[in-house]
């Protein structure tokens, strides 16, 4: 067994032990927080204990996601993403811990279709705008993700997502993310025939980029 594949079980291994020990504290405060009508010291102790439980849940997938993520660069050189499949099971579990935590839906949804298993990669594209619905990159994930599958067949959900990731509402976690997001809508407006909209993404894009030369350098492997 490669020395990254052990790596990968080692870390999806602690991250079961860690989810087994989560939901039974879960169930636990769960049946000990009694459901009352009004409020009570009860309830309210309940109330702390979910929230304490969802602040271990938010931990723990951030903790899995810190450690992975230098693996991309430690044991990935030379292998392109779609080559990294001892990542996907941590992937699932920091989405299960944390279905707020976008970079896991988009990553692992990408993986997926450049391997060309596009099922299971809209599946987690889906997972991830249900849970994040006004999160500008995982609707252009899902955009991307329709458009790598088949443009044609697949335009009318392409404009939805689309639309969605520009509405006033959509929220980006940086500026890197939604140039890259409006590189993607702005393909998708092509092939619609919006012209017009299209090149009004493409100049934001270019205000963005004469605002930060670091931003679309970023490339994957």
């Amino acid at each position: 067994m490669s020395l990254e594949l052990k790596s990968g079980v080692r870390l999806a291994l602690l991250a079961c032990a860690l989810v087994v020990v989560l939901l039974g504290a879960q169930a636990l405060a769960a049946f000990s927080a009694p459901a009352l009508p009004t409020a009570s010291t009860g309830a309210t102790l309940g109330r702390t204990g979910f929230e304490y439980i969802g602040g271990l849940r938010k931990f723990a997938a951030a903790s899995l996601w810190n450690r992975l993520e230098p693996q991309f660069h430690q044991y990935g050189e030379g292998k392109s993403i779609d080559q990294r499949l001892e990542f996907l099971p941590t992937m699932r579990l920091v989405q299960l811990l944390d279905p707020q935590f976008e970079q896991a839906y988009y990553v692992a949804a990408f993986m997926l279709a450049r391997l060309g298993r596009f099922d299971t990669a809209l599946e987690v594209a889906r997972d991830g705008v249900a849970n994040n619905p006004k999160s500008g990159i995982l609707r252009s994930n899902y955009a991307q993700i329709l458009l790598m599958q088949d443009p044609v067949k697949n335009l009318q959900e392409m404009l939805a997502q689309t639309e969605a990731g520009l509405s006033p509402d959509a929220t980006w976690s940086n500026t890197s993310d939604q140039f890259e997001g409006y590189g993607t809508f702005a393909t998708v407006l092509k092939l619609a025939g919006r012209n017009a909209e299209a090149a009004a993404l493409s100049a934001k894009q270019k205000i963005m980029k004469e605002q930060d030369a670091t931003i679309g350098t970023e490339q994957e492997n």
